[in-house]
């Protein structure tokens, strides 16, 4: 009988890591074929005169795939203001992610994501991550012990979850946004954590293309 629930389980787990996996295929899937045009519709710019650049941001776009709630997009800053970054006109390139969700930990800690590993025209690259917002919050519920079970009463236990949200940003060279756009698949990366967890997400090569063109668009009009 236990052989029988331990191979009914070890089934269970890899029919769910199929689903997820056709899940994310088929997120994949429906991305690769987004045109440029639906994917400008999904693209956001923020030029306010206030501001030392021009954003332009692909946040909006469907999820793609991740270990724990969240997305990944890229962003661009057209340099409207001489600053220590660059001069009028210099872009920037960021991948930009968000992740969120409920987990059980042992203690408060939570993750501190170190760098992004990716894939580059000349190899595999690091970069160093920027933590913009992390936030998390614990609860505690103590479990009673449940009664009396052969004349010992089990102490209480208390079982811990924390949700928590980290928004990361990593900068990239406009030649690694050509690399992704000339792909014939998806740009794969990873956030990797100092304790070794790693959130894993896409690019495609579309939204590459997608924010070059746009960022093209935008500069011309700095120049009118």
């Amino acid at each position: 009988m236990r052989t029988r629930i331990a191979l009914s389980s070890v089934m269970a787990t890899i029919i769910l890591a199929g689903i997820s996996d056709r899940a994310f295929a088929g997120r994949e899937e429906r991305l690769m074929k987004m045109s440029e045009a639906e994917i400008q519709e999904k693209t956001t710019v923020v030029n306010q005169p206030w501001n030392q650049a021009i954003m332009i941001e692909q946040n909006r776009l469907p999820l793609k795939r991740s270990i724990d709630g969240g997305r990944a997009w890229l962003d661009a800053a057209i340099l409207t203001k001489p600053s220590p970054l660059g001069k009028p006109g210099d872009v920037l390139f960021y991948v930009g992610a968000g992740a969120w969700g409920t987990t059980a930990y042992y203690g408060s800690e939570f993750r501190d994501y170190a760098h992004m590993k990716y894939m580059d025209s000349t190899g595999p690259a690091f970069i160093n991550v920027d933590q913009t917002d992390k936030n998390g919050q614990c609860s505690e519920t103590i479990m009673p012990s449940g009664g009396i079970i052969d004349g010992y009463i089990p102490p209480a236990t208390i079982e811990k979850s924390c949700a928590h949200s980290v928004e990361l940003l990593s900068p990239i060279l406009p030649s690694t946004v050509r690399y992704i756009a000339s792909l014939d698949h998806p740009w794969e990366f990873q956030f990797v954590a100092t304790d070794g967890t790693t959130l894993s997400d896409i690019i495609t090569p579309m939204e590459a293309k997608a924010l070059l063109d746009r960022v093209e668009k935008e500069k011309a009009t700095m120049k009118n």
